[in-house]
């Protein structure tokens, strides 16, 4: 008994390899390298496989004919695999948007400032701001911007020493909640974090290519994010100060 007739035999004789063969029924001869003739399985239940080689460019017109949403077969299942995957897939455009785009920048940011703070020197800096934590309104905004700014985070938090005990707390809180404002503007105050911000940035980008908002609104989104930060870190110390005051008045603590 010959292969083929054992290959209808078996059609017959059960229903689900009938099913399978509406996947893979003949088998297609084709040029392979050398001029030899090759095998491949394709899928088509009403064509019979020829009895002799055909032509390479009749075998691509074949292959390029052949039904592109097999994926369909299996339903729910390849809708799952390929979101699964596309997640990823979406991931890696954006690292690679970041690789090419923002970090480079990012890196020539930082070390320019980074330098900024090396030419006027630490004694300097650390004399503003000693000035700058005199008075509340200064306390809590110009001195959390030059530590945020010279010293970067966690670095910046060490300002705190040039103050009385008493204003630590909410110097700390005024420092800690200005390291993702300033982000828009100076990104090299917190690399680490730079995510919060970059996030918003590959939106607004996108957002700009595709002529939903003006031009460089990215910078006025900035702009702002680092205005309102300005007011919340005030708005933060001097709400932070007075429960301190009180919180030590009730524990009879001396600061």
């Amino acid at each position: 008994m010959s292969i083929m007739a054992v290959h209808d035999s078996l059609l017959l004789a059960h229903p689900a390899v009938h099913q399978l063969h509406t996947v893979a029924h003949w088998v297609l001869r084709a040029p392979a390298a050398g001029g030899h003739t090759g095998f491949i399985l394709a899928a088509d239940a009403n064509t019979v496989a020829p009895s002799g080689p055909v032509s390479a460019q009749t075998y691509a017109e074949r292959v390029q004919a052949l039904p592109t949403n097999q994926g369909a077969h299996l339903g729910w299942l390849t809708a799952i695999g390929t979101g699964f995957i596309g997640v990823f897939q979406k991931g890696g455009s954006v690292f690679e948007g970041f690789v090419t785009g923002i970090i480079p920048t990012l890196v020539v940011l930082m070390t320019a400032f980074y330098a900024v703070t090396e030419f006027v020197g630490e004694q300097r800096v650390h004399g503003i701001a000693r000035f700058a934590g005199k008075i509340a309104l200064t306390r809590y905004t110009v001195l959390p911007i030059l530590a945020v700014f010279f010293l970067t985070n966690p670095m910046a938090y060490t300002f705190g020493t040039f103050l009385d005990e008493k204003y630590k707390p909410a110097f700390y809180d005024s420092a800690v909640s200005f390291v993702h404002p300033a982000l828009g503007l100076f990104p090299h105050c917190n690399p680490g974090e730079y995510f919060v911000w970059g996030g918003v940035l590959v939106a607004l980008l996108q957002l700009e290519k595709e002529g939903k908002v003006p031009p460089n609104f990215h910078v006025t989104v900035a702009i702002y994010y680092f205005g309102v930060g300005v007011v919340v870190i005030l708005l933060k110390g001097i709400m932070t100060e007075w429960v301190t005051r009180v919180m030590a008045r009730r524990q009879g603590v001396v600061l």
